[in-house]
Parts: structure tokens; C-alpha cells; sequence
């Protein structure tokens, strides 16, 4: 159903095609970078690398299990020189920002722009910078904390906002496809989907498992409620 307010047109319903529920991010992207030269933006994933890397579950690493080559960047230079000093094969981090992106002598076939994307203030910016180093068969993949996520409203009960401190926006399927399709790339497809590391059952409490499952069936009813957006984006 559309409903028009003077020139603009409002689409109240999500395509069937892009309604698609994965379990685990992570899983998919790894699948997407296998055997590829990847450009990992937010590599270190701060401030929690040093707990994800004991625990094995460190996407940075992961990846480098799998691809050809992965071109970290991050700011955060005490992560950056901590997994530097693993010596990961095929991988490295330098310090860049968003800013100077097109600088980076690096050709990737894939680029993870994970979790990021909501901390900036500047997203059109950051978009096209990351558009001028995208070749034709380039894949960019974003993935996002999604506003519709069952838990932002279990807390909006209880009169409290389920949010990062350090998150800027909160997107929508709608305001991610957007920001994308303003910019002049063109959205592939579109996943609705959670971390893994939420999903860790095994080191939750009782009350914890509960709400893991209280999730899984919310997103069994609607894949809206789920955790996390990605999509996968071309020029």
C-alpha cells in the first residue's frame, strides 16, 4: 500500500525479495571474501579486539583464514600494532581514515564496512569516498545496528533507549537503501540479520539463553526484528 503526500510517495512494505533472515553475519561475509583481496575498514574492531582474538571469534582473523589478501584500516593504534605483531599471513592493518581511503594503494575485489557506518557524522562523505576506489566487480558490504531490533523496543517500555553511546544515526531497511541509492550505487541485495557473538549461548547466563530465543522467535515472526542490516552494494 502507497500512500502520497504531495509529490512525495511512501512505500509502507519491504520487497518480498529482500526479505532474508541469516543467523550469523559473520559466516557471511567470510563466505564473501573467500579467495578475494579485501579491504576491511574497522579492522581492529575496537575495543574489544584483544577479547574477540583470545576468543577466536575475531572477524579480522577470520577473514584472513580465507582470502587471498585483506588490507586492514583502523585508527585505534595500540589494535592496530597488537594484531599487527600476530603476523597474520596475507594481512596487515595501517592507520588510515575515512578521509584518505582513495589513497590507499590497494585494488580490493571486496570491501567490509562493518558496524561503522552508524558512528560517523559525515555518511554521504564517507560513501563517496569510498566509491572512488570502487572498480565495476567491486563488492562493498555494510552492515548496520537495525532500528527496528526487538530489543530497542523491549526497552522502550521500560522507558530506556537500547542504543551505543558513540552511535551518531539509526538506520531502517528504507534509510540504508536510501543513503545508497542517493549516492549512486546500486543495492544487490539486502539481508536482515545478527552477530554472531550475540548468539554465543554457551556464555550466557540462564536469562541471557532466554532472550536469545526470545529474539530468534521475534525474527522467526518478522525478519524486521532482527539485529543487524547488511546488504551488499555495486557501483
Amino acid at each position: 500500500m502507497e500512500i502520497k503526500v504531495s509529490n512525495m510517495k511512501f512505500d509502507r512494505n519491504i520487497p518480498p525479495n529482500f526479505l532474508k533472515y541469516i543467523n550469523n553475519r559473520d559466516k557471511h561475509i567470510v563466505d564473501i571474501c573467500r579467495g578475494k583481496n579485501v579491504l576491511h575498514i574497522g579492522a581492529c574492531d575496537h575495543p574489544f579486539t584483544r577479547e574477540r582474538w583470545e576468543k577466536g571469534n575475531l572477524l579480522y582473523k577470520r577473514i584472513s583464514d580465507v582470502s587471498n589478501k585483506q588490507l586492514g584500516i583502523d585508527l585505534i593504534e595500540g589494535a592496530a600494532k597488537f594484531l599487527n605483531s600476530k603476523k597474520i599471513p596475507n594481512s596487515r592493518i595501517i592507520l588510515n581514515n575515512m578521509n584518505e581511503v582513495q589513497n590507499l594503494n590497494f585494488i580490493p575485489d571486496v570491501i567490509i564496512f562493518g558496524e561503522t557506518l552508524e558512528h560517523l557524522m559525515n555518511l554521504e562523505t564517507a560513501i563517496q569516498n569510498i566509491k572512488k576506489i570502487m572498480k565495476e566487480k567491486t563488492t562493498l558490504l555494510i552492515s548496520v545496528p537495525n532500528a527496528f531490533y526487538f530489543m530497542n523496543f523491549l526497552f522502550a517500555l521500560f522507558r530506556k533507549e537500547h542504543q551505543h553511546p558513540d552511535h551518531s544515526v539509526a538506520f531502517t531497511f528504507k534509510t540504508l537503501t536510501q543513503l545508497i541509492n542517493k549516492n549512486n550505487l546500486k543495492v544487490q541485495e539486502f539481508y536482515f540479520t545478527s552477530l554472531e557473538i550475540s548468539s554465543d549461548k554457551n556464555m550466557m547466563n540462564f536469562r541471557g539463553k532466554l532472550m536469545v530465543y526470545v529474539i530468534k522467535f521475534m525474527t522467526m515472526i518478522s525478519p524486521v526484528f532482527a539485529e543487524t542490516l547488511m546488504i551488499t552494494v555495486k557501483k
